[in-house]
């Protein structure tokens, strides 16, 4: 389920926002220090999970609450192909997409700027989609 996610939330960035490099979060630090950043970058990954109590002990069937993170790099702020426009994008792209074509839905937990480095601003968007499981 949660490649599944991540592929989807990849492929629906890299539909809606054509001229920006989108991908998942590399797998090693090795990999990520291999990309370029010659225009503006988004790397996708999962950030983990909760889960809401059991209903019952007979069958366990609980909420999961899957975490996503959306890093976006940048080289400015305010032009028409910076952050606060970047944000934005993402924003409207994401906001009540169903990954998985059903009814749940992701939706937004927070945004901030993480650093400023090598001429390079990181903002991270936490989105959220809550999913059933029974065991």
């Amino acid at each position: 389920m949660v490649n599944e996610i991540e592929d989807a939330i990849v492929s629906r960035l890299s539909t809606e926002l054509g001229s920006i490099d989108v991908r998942a979060f590399p797998s090693s630090a090795e990999e990520y220090k291999k990309l370029p950043l010659n225009k503006s970058r988004i790397l996708v990954a999962y950030a983990g999970s909760s889960f809401s109590e059991p209903t019952n002990k007979d069958q366990i069937v609980q909420e999961q609450i899957l975490e996503f993170e959306v890093t976006i790099q940048v080289r400015n702020l305010r032009e028409h192909d910076g952050a606060y426009t970047i944000l934005e994008s993402v924003y409207s792209a994401l906001n009540g997409y169903s990954p998985c074509s059903n009814s749940r839905v992701l939706f937004a937990v927070s945004e901030k700027l993480t650093g400023y480095d090598s001429n390079v601003w990181t903002w991270i968007q936490t989105w959220q989609i809550r999913e059933r499981r029974a065991e």
